[in-house]
């Protein structure tokens, strides 16, 4: 009885010390953006959702400035009426500008560190101004604007062209040696918040993007993925477009282990339906189906080779064919990799199968 007394009296003081966080006590930002100033002052803005029953999906953003992103955080909880705490973060944003001055390590570190910080937080860069962006209401939704893009991000992943994305798979990625890794890109078209692409960074630097049309065959590369969107025209007369929903997707790579004259196939097998066609003709007819499959499989290949020479040219990896080769040739240093893979033959082939058109006429 005195042990048991003893484990209650020692639970209780346990518990005594933990110092919970009210929702009503404190500010928790659900999305962070910054920017940096031509005085290289950087600029925090933090969304902060305002729970009140009569203010449902109402919001408001405070700013903050200081010279490290960690220090913002503390700027803007001196001018608010509640501390801000980043536990419910969603979202991360900085400007492509203050990415190129300050780089993703520094950015990242901060982050990484920080114990609130989920791993699957997601980061983003966004073309323009941060203030500009995160300062737009997001169309038809009551929700703030670090809800409607995790979750917009999340869309991608699970049905889009977008590959998989969280804190913890960058990190992973970019501590490698040479590591490359990508982020979502963001911009303001017609004043309407929209996912731009993909952000390819080397080591610490953003060195290229990948535009919207090219998401499809590049989140191929890079993962399997059950959904997505891919649309492109026949070689016809009329140059009608076909839009192909894929069901499945899958990948095989042929890894030559020649020193003198290394070589990488990739081998894409994509299986789909036909979600819309612009053309008259029925597409139950076997004849028709087998041009359209040929058709996107010249589209998705010529798409394919075309990104992955520029891809060589910049000597960046971002779908990740080092660990491939490097499985088949275990003695290969980073140092070696870098100087055969911009002359490396990389080639991609593609199988496709309509295994349904999704209409009868």
């Amino acid at each position: 009885m005195r042990k048991f007394f003893l484990v209650i009296l020692a639970f209780s003081l346990l518990c005594s010390c933990a110092q919970p966080k009210v929702v009503d006590e404190v500010n928790m930002a659900q999305a962070i953006g910054y920017d940096i100033r031509k005085d290289k002052i950087i600029e925090g803005m933090f969304v902060i959702p305002i729970f009140q029953q009569d203010k449902t999906g109402t919001y408001q953003i405070l700013t903050g400035t200081s010279t490290t992103t960690s220090d913002v955080q503390a700027i803007v909880s001196k001018k608010a009426d509640k501390p801000v705490m980043l536990g419910q973060t969603r979202i991360f944003l900085f400007s492509e500008k203050m990415v190129h001055e300050i780089g993703m390590t520094e950015l990242t570190d901060y982050l990484y560190r920080e114990p609130q910080i989920g791993n699957r937080v997601i980061l983003g860069i966004v073309e323009g101004k941060v203030k500009d962006f995160i300062n737009t209401k997001p169309p038809n939704t009551n929700v703030n604007i670090g809800i409607f893009l995790s979750d917009l991000i999340n869309q991608q992943i699970e049905t889009g062209n977008g590959p998989d994305t969280n804190l913890h798979l960058f990190l992973r990625n970019s501590l490698e040696d040479g590591g490359d890794s990508f982020l979502p890109l963001f911009k303001l078209i017609n004043k309407e918040i929209a996912v731009s692409g993909v952000a390819l960074f080397h080591e610490n630097k953003m060195v290229s993007k990948v535009r919207t049309d090219d998401m499809f065959i590049y989140k191929t590369l890079v993962q399997f993925h059950k959904r997505g969107i891919y649309k492109f025209k026949l070689n016809d007369k009329q140059k009608n477009d076909i839009v192909v929903e894929s069901i499945r997707s899958g990948s095989n790579y042929e890894v030559s282990n020649s020193e003198r004259n290394p070589s990488i196939m990739i081998k894409l097998k994509i299986k789909g339906q036909i979600k819309e066609s612009m053309r008259k003709d029925n597409l139950t007819n076997k004849k028709m189906i087998k041009i359209i499959e040929k058709e996107m499989e010249t589209s998705l290949n010529r798409q394919a080779n075309r990104l992955i020479k520029d891809f060589q040219k910049k000597n960046i990896d971002p779908i990740g064919l080092k660990a491939k080769y490097h499985a088949k040739n275990k003695k290969m240093t980073y140092e070696q990799w870098r100087k055969i893979y911009p002359m490396m033959d990389i080639k991609v082939e593609t199988k496709v199968d309509i295994l349904q058109t999704g209409v009868s006429e």
